[in-house]
């Protein structure tokens, strides 16, 4: 029930820190200033990258990608770092479908230590409401809110090698569509342990040590809600759903060509992500309704890279949708493919989300 649940859809490689708008579907959301990261393996440079980056090293619980949050911060004393009680970063998603009133939910999602980070903390949870929850610092109302699942605050969470699962069930009071993770408990109850680590990263170098703030800052990767009501399906009710055929795709005549919605491959590479299916068995399905049509996939990228390289791309992502077409059943005698590389682009490649929508595959009716 969660959208894009391990950060691997995405709209662009991160460069810097405070980017989890490249992240599809997920938002910032804080206390003061949020600034979540996002860390990719596309990163070269390392700074923001998977498995080094500017915080140490840690390889993805799955995947190529996770995202990184405060989950406290403060200062050593009262004076030099002006840091405000309770300041927090969180993350929010907004979940398939609504939660059903009384029925029973398994949350879970995993969690690393910053090699960099010198400090600890004891809870780290996840709060489903309705829509965004208001959580207002200067009020220090933190302990208002209540996660419905959280970590057990016997158990530090100071693993820094490897990853740490948080997981629960609970039942749903109904209609909770929101999704945020963070730490919710507020200062005065929240568990600190330093580590043997030392935190390098966003300090003022100018300060002496005793005025530098402490910090707890933890990787964020797989996370999931399930059902465990056996009846209840973790997609949107079927008439919530996208029409199939003429009123989907449009009509079958010569010369169409429409965008397939939601096809998400590897970052660089040709391998399609399971987030991709559903849009893919809408063409099967809109192929097996006019068995004598024949359609050429197209693919096309945006203008990051060398020309060679592009249209080789466009065309190996264009060949593995026409394989999993094949593989559905499809005749491969109905199906053809092209790459167009960065050639066709439908908007400036100026900004992130224009060369995110430039990166997408369509499909041409030749025959009929």
């Amino acid at each position: 029930m969660v959208i894009n649940p391990s950060f691997e859809e995405i709209w662009d490689c991160p460069f810097t820190m405070n980017q989890l708008e490249y992240v599809k579907s997920w938002f910032p959301f804080g206390t003061a200033d949020p600034s979540p990261d996002f860390f990719h393996g596309c990163a070269a440079d390392g700074f923001m990258g998977v498995p080094k980056n500017l915080f140490g090293e840690q390889q993805a619980h799955s995947g190529e990608s996770y995202i990184g949050m405060i989950c406290y911060l403060t200062s050593r004393s009262g004076r030099g770092w002006k840091v405000p009680a309770n300041h927090r970063e969180f993350v929010m998603v907004q979940l398939t479908k609504p939660l059903v009133a009384g029925h029973k939910y398994y949350g879970e999602f995993w969690v690393n230590l910053a090699d960099a980070c010198e400090f600890s903390i004891n809870s780290i949870g996840m709060h489903f409401t309705k829509d965004m929850p208001n959580i207002d610092w200067k009020a220090m109302d933190l302990g208002y809110y209540k996660p419905q699942i959280n970590s057990n605050p016997k158990h530090d969470l100071k693993n820094n090698n490897g990853w740490t699962k948080i997981s629960g069930e609970f039942t749903a009071k109904g209609d909770e569509l929101a999704l945020t993770i963070g730490t919710f408990v507020p200062d005065s109850s929240l568990r600190v342990k330093k580590t043997k680590r030392k935190f390098i990263t966003g300090r003022d170098k100018n300060l002496p040590k005793h005025l530098q703030p402490m910090i707890a800052y933890y990787f964020i990767d797989d996370v999931k809600v399930i059902p465990l009501d056996p009846n209840e399906s973790i997609f949107p009710d079927p008439v919530a759903q996208a029409p199939l055929d003429e009123e989907y795709f449009g009509p079958a005549e010569i010369g169409n060509t429409f965008a397939l919605q939601n096809i998400y491959f590897e970052f660089e590479k040709t391998k399609l992500l399971r987030s991709s299916l559903l849009e893919l068995q809408r063409l099967k399905e809109y192929l097996d309704n006019h068995p004598r049509i024949k359609i050429q996939i197209e693919g096309h990228t945006d203008n990051v890279g060398s020309r060679e390289v592009n249209e080789k791309l466009s065309t190996e992502r264009a060949k593995a949708v026409v394989d999993y077409l094949v593989s559905q059943g499809i005749s491969e005698f109905r199906l053809a493919y092209k790459g167009y590389g960065s050639s066709r682009p439908i908007v400036p490649n100026s900004t992130p989300q224009n060369r995110a929508l430039n990166r997408r595959v369509e499909f041409l009716i030749l025959e009929n």
